[in-house]
């Protein structure tokens, strides 16, 4: 019985160290394709503005003109999109760069939202109050990453777990025997699941913060062209006007920028969510903690169950 209450405490280390595993693989997993959607979101901004300027005065997009061939125009404009889809609000395909239809989850899905499958990511964007925009992309260089990242966390949960297996052995042999011994062995795992939720959980949110620097730099190369574009029209720099409302595009596609400005020198200067940072770390933070009260619910569920049986067997073996 004494045996079997040790290997049951490791049993549950090594099904709550998995399960963090693939928690943490999930979440930057979801971090990669939020920012895949981001950078394209950046590139879509444009289209996505003019687009919705044109429909504010009335026009439906079903009568743009010339529609089809601005879509295949601004894939091919693409390095990471294969095929452009717009939707009306009842979810029907008014445009596409592809004849093929594709499954009605993927076009129901809300804008500001992706979904993946073995082979595509699929990312929507609002369109207007009236339609969305649908990119496909390939996920092949996302799956590359989530499986490198992958590699480090199944090292990292492998030697972590050997360690705590070695310290509930111990703790088993050099407590006394019953109830101590099993709650001396129970504290390892605790301790260990909580260190290795709060590691994922702050290496996701230190990739964001990387990957924010990122789309930020995108912000401005596209910014940089756009200003490259209206001067080799002949406007000159002093000619530029309404240069904030321009850049509210980005910030109203964008979630993670509260706010962006151009400078003289034509740099762009940003200024990131607070409420958005505070938002994704409090997410980070409400995981390990969730995951932390899972581990000790487990576990005290298992001290119940063991606490009765020994009870149980004990009055059992009094008796005979």
């Amino acid at each position: 019985m004494h045996n079997r209450q040790r290997l049951m405490i490791e049993l549950l280390a090594t099904l709550l160290t998995v399960i963090t595993l693939v928690l943490g693989g999930l979440m930057y997993f979801s971090n990669l394709k939020n920012t895949r959607q981001n950078l394209i979101g950046v590139e879509l901004a444009d289209f996505i503005y003019n687009t919705d300027y044109s429909m504010k005065f009335g026009k439906r997009i079903e009568t743009f003109y010339g529609m089809q061939e601005d879509l295949l125009e601004l894939r091919d404009s693409f390095d990471d999109v294969d095929e452009l889809h717009i939707l009306s609000v009842e979810n029907r395909l008014l445009f596409s760069t592809e004849p093929a239809m594709l499954p009605e989850r993927v076009y129901s899905m809300p804008a500001g939202n992706n979904m993946s499958d073995r082979n595509h990511l699929y990312c929507m964007y609002a369109v207007g109050a009236d339609a969305r925009i649908l990119t496909v992309s390939k996920i092949s260089d996302i799956q590359r990453e989530i499986g490198g990242y992958l590699l480090k966390l199944v090292g990292i949960a492998a030697a972590g777990l050997v360690l705590v297996l070695l310290l509930i052995h111990l703790a088993w042999r050099l407590a006394p025997a019953g109830k101590k011994a099993y709650r001396v062995a129970a504290v390892v795992p605790l301790i260990w699941i909580a260190a290795f939720s709060a590691m994922t959980g702050v290496d996701a949110y230190r990739d964001y913060a990387g990957t924010s620097r990122e789309l930020c730099e995108h912000i401005g190369e596209s910014v940089q062209a756009d200003i490259a574009k209206v001067e080799a029209l002949g406007v000159a720099r002093e000619d530029f006007y309404k240069v904030e409302d321009y850049l509210q595009r980005y910030t109203d596609l964008i979630p993670e920028v509260e706010k962006l400005s151009l400078g003289d020198d034509d740099e762009i200067s940003y200024k990131m969510s607070t409420d958005y940072r505070r938002k994704m770390a409090l997410d980070y933070i409400l995981q390990a903690v969730l995951l932390l009260t899972f581990s000790i619910l487990i576990l005290a569920e298992y001290q119940f169950f063991v606490t009765n049986t020994g009870t149980l067997t004990e009055g059992q073996n009094g008796t005979v």
